[in-house]
């Protein structure tokens, strides 16, 4: 089915959160949810702008202000067991465009699900910014993909990328309809105490690449503190320096989507070329916990095989 009205991120005019709504139709009406009859409103090449959980997916876990988002596809049973592996492809992959890009999504929780279905309507429950994803193996034997789902922080403002804030440009946007695209930090770099020490430790020069990234002319280094064990529901990670590395932004992204990864001897893999491309740079000082490089590559289970 094509949706009959055009994507945008960002809140749903005249909606407040937590207001609730008898149908599909009365969500789509209200400019909540695009796709009548759809959990899922987006495109593999601009995005996903709104999420209808209604109790598909077994793997699922709504936690208030974290849900655990399970991708679309692998023909679930009637339990809500995917039966095939999954791939993010299709809208999935527009989920991906919502984590590198920082668009928001507007989320809706089905109520009184009974066979996999909403029989007490549905509650509009805000914006949510997608903060993680991986791949898991199922008791099953099928590859999962699940999104991490985080609620975005009250107040947060949501600008066009298309037009500036001036009236003429309000004018232009049609009556009742938001504007087209919002932006927003695509992820929250987490600078603590201990990820500051490992910065310290290597003079903020990643351990990747070992290239510094300089920031000012007084010479001036940036990097990030990038945790192997992720952080929070439903990883579990701790915030120890044994859990963290030094990187720079662009190895910090790669480590984050599985394309890089740290076997247990501590070399540097391309994961989708399989090469070795050198050895991880660790002083003395910094003892790195094998069970998180484990953790790590376990949320990658398509690409972490043989290494």
């Amino acid at each position: 089915m094509s949706p009959s009205k055009p994507i945008y991120f960002g809140p749903p005019p005249d909606v407040s959160e937590g207001q609730w709504f008898r149908t599909h139709d009365a969500l789509y009406a209200a400019d909540v949810h695009r796709f009548r009859g759809q959990g899922i409103s987006g495109t593999p090449h601009e995005g996903v702008d709104s999420i209808v959980a209604s109790g598909g997916y077994a793997g699922d876990e709504d936690l208030g202000d974290t849900i655990v988002y399970t991708a679309q596809g692998g023909s679930p049973d009637s339990g809500g067991h995917i039966t095939e592996d999954q791939s993010l492809t299709g809208v999935n992959e527009g989920m991906l465009i919502n984590y590198r890009e920082g668009l928001p999504i507007r989320y809706v929780r089905g109520l009184g699900i009974k066979r996999r279905k909403a029989t007490e309507g549905y509650r509009y429950r805000g914006l949510y910014l997608v903060e993680g994803y991986w791949s898991v193996l199922t008791d099953r034997g099928y590859v999962m993909w699940q999104f991490r789902l985080a609620k975005a922080a009250a107040g947060e403002r949501w600008e066009s990328d298309e037009a500036s804030d001036t009236a003429a440009d309000e004018e232009t946007t049609p009556p009742g309809q938001a504007a087209a695209r919002y932006v927003s930090t695509q992820r929250r770099v987490r600078n603590t105490q201990e990820a500051r020490a490992i910065k310290a430790l290597y003079d903020n020069t990643c351990q990747m690449c070992r290239v510094p990234v300089v920031v000012d002319v007084n010479g001036a280094r940036y990097s990030e503190g990038a945790h192997i064990h992720a952080l929070g529901r439903p990883h579990g990670g701790r915030d120890v320096r044994s859990n963290i590395l030094c990187l720079c932004p662009n190895c910090h992204v790669l480590f984050d989507n599985g394309v890089r990864l740290i076997t247990d001897d501590l070399k540097v893999v391309d994961a989708l070329s399989r090469q070795v491309l050198g050895d991880l740079h660790v002083k003395r000082e910094h003892r790195i916990d094998a069970a998180c490089l484990i953790q790590h590559r376990s949320r990658w289970v398509d690409r972490s095989q043989d290494l």
